[in-house]
């Protein structure tokens, strides 16, 4: 999958955590990039991170992308469930689909504003703002 996409997921995966959980599944922040939220944890542990179109390639030797927090931690059933039915719905999208998705949403949009589309941006997308808007879309 495409650094793009894995990032994205995991925003969801967070963003959902948020939203049924009340508490964050990993302590990684997402910043409000141009192409979508960003873990800069993320981003940075991978090797040629340059281009977030490239594929990276999971490894489960602690090497690979995902941060150690989600890696090491017991998941109960109710979030390994959560985890599963996140990559199963939003795993579907292509990576420019979930792009679009996240540009569409308020967390990413407030943190952008004053900034023009191509602007750099690295402002953190608050958790409590994930947690509201997700709750919102989840619970109506």
């Amino acid at each position: 999958m495409s650094h793009l996409k894995l990032q994205k997921l995991l925003y969801y995966v967070q963003a959902m955590h948020l939203a049924y959980f009340d508490q964050p599944l990993i302590e990684d922040d997402f910043e409000a990039w141009v192409h979508g939220p960003v873990s800069r944890k993320v981003f940075s542990s991978i090797k040629d991170h340059s281009v977030l179109y490239d594929e990276v390639q999971y490894t489960n030797d602690g090497t690979g992308p995902f941060p150690d927090a989600l890696l090491k931690q017991d998941l109960t059933t109710e979030q390994l469930e959560l985890v599963y039915e996140v990559l199963s719905e939003f795993g579907k999208l292509s990576s420019l689909q979930l792009e679009g998705l996240t540009h569409s949403e308020s967390p990413w949009m407030g943190a952008r504003v004053g900034y023009a589309a191509a602007d750099r941006c690295n402002v953190i997308i608050p958790k409590e703002t994930m947690r509201n808007y997700y709750k919102q879309q989840v619970y109506g």
